[in-house]
């Protein structure tokens, strides 16, 4: 007969099962209490998995983008996508008003950021860059032998343009200056008035990257402003990220691009690896930007799911950096080592590490239906005094 956790007391069991081997193993007979009780909650046991950590898209592609990479599989897997490409460069050049020359593309906007450092570290570029933020880009620089200069996030989490400004008129060279904008992970977006005025009177051998992979998201928001127009308008020290990864839930087909002015674009394009993109990402990509129905429902869907999590976060009253993303950075009142733990024996996968002060998670906007049962484990997580 087997034994009931939920009925005996903590001595007794672990009296029962021999307290000595569990202690010896896990150096504690509260570890070894919760290895045999486990913190899986009744409702969540052998539950679907909520995958909440890489702010993915979990609407999944439009249908119509779903068929048109099922088509290219079918019919163009064993050919080059060398019309392909020229097709999709044509459609982002058409989205963004640039000539296709102007168009950069990647296997994911992480491709373009790559090809974006290749370039600057031709010429000893050091990076400038918020901390915390998206890292694909510091990896990149360091292992060009690159110099990365890091400056603290300001109040709110805000990246602070006037301190970035600052170290960088104090650096000799040529400059790098990352800024993801709205920013990953905190969700905020900069000061648009102190960033376009640091980039009209930054010296020519400044450039700035500034990695948009979440302005679906933020394009209505207030304070807000893409600067793409600016690429298109001309100027030469700016390039422009994005990625088909987010609002179009293209996470695993892998298309990124950027965009920049004439002689900027074709410094980097020459590190590009434009035609290493595949027959279906291509054709999901350009049926994606077709798709405007698709596109307002993805909308629709993150601002619900991120509705029913900001009301439930103000109801426990956990504290939230306010976002512009698919993603919500967020107190838990635990460490977040336990939380991860915890949330992972209860298959839900949250962020990890995404600031220095220990008690954060940055966690994925899911569906209103995920978001629901998230929150539901939440409130449950509150009632055992984990959060």
């Amino acid at each position: 007969m087997g034994m009931n956790v939920n009925n005996l007391s903590r001595r007794k069991l672990l009296g029962s099962i021999g307290v000595g081997a569990l202690v010896a193993g896990l150096g504690s007979p509260a570890l070894a209490f919760r290895a045999l009780a486990g913190d899986t909650l009744p409702f969540r046991r052998d539950a679907p998995q909520l995958m909440l950590h890489y702010n993915e898209n979990s609407l999944g592609m439009s249908p119509l983008a779903t068929e048109s990479a099922r088509l290219a599989v079918d019919e163009k897997a064993n050919r080059y996508a060398d019309d392909d490409i020229a097709e999709l460069l044509n459609a982002v050049s058409i989205q963004h008003r640039v000539p296709s020359e102007q168009v950069m593309l990647g296997n994911g906007s992480t491709e373009v950021i790559r090809a974006v450092v290749t370039a600057a570290a031709q010429v000893n570029a050091t990076v400038i860059e918020p901390a915390p933020t998206f890292g694909a880009l510091q990896l990149y620089a360091k292992a060009e032998g690159m110099a990365v200069v890091t400056v603290p996030v300001g109040k709110g989490f805000v990246t602070d343009i006037n301190a970035m400004r600052a170290k960088a008129e104090a650096t000799v060279g040529p400059l790098l200056i990352n800024i993801c904008n709205p920013n990953n992970p905190t969700g905020t977006i900069v000061d648009q008035t102190a960033l376009r005025d640091w980039i009209a009177n930054a010296p020519s051998d400044h450039l700035f990257l500034i990695d948009e992979a979440y302005y679906d998201y933020a394009k209505d928001s207030d304070g807000y402003a893409s600067l793409a127009g600016d690429v298109a308008e001309g100027r030469e020290n700016i390039v422009v990220a994005r990625t088909f990864s987010k609002i179009y839930g293209m996470a695993g087909m892998r298309v990124g691009y950027g965009i920049a002015a004439p002689e900027t674009a074709k410094r980097i394009n020459a590190f590009a690896a434009t035609y290493n993109l595949n027959a279906a990402g291509i054709a999901a990509a350009v049926t994606s930007l077709r798709d405007d129905r698709y596109y307002a429902k993805s909308l629709a869907s993150n601002a619900e799911g991120k509705t029913v999590l900001i009301e439930a976060l103000d109801r426990l009253n956990l504290g939230y950096i306010p976002s512009h993303t698919n993603f919500l950075l967020h107190r838990i009142d635990s460490d977040l080592a336990s939380y991860q733990r915890r949330m992972k024996e209860n298959n839900i996968l949250v962020g990890r590490r995404m600031t220095k002060e220990d008690g954060w998670n940055r966690l994925s906007v899911g569906t209103l239906t995920e978001m629901t049962e998230f929150v539901r484990t939440l409130e449950a997580f509150r009632n055992k005094g984990w959060v």
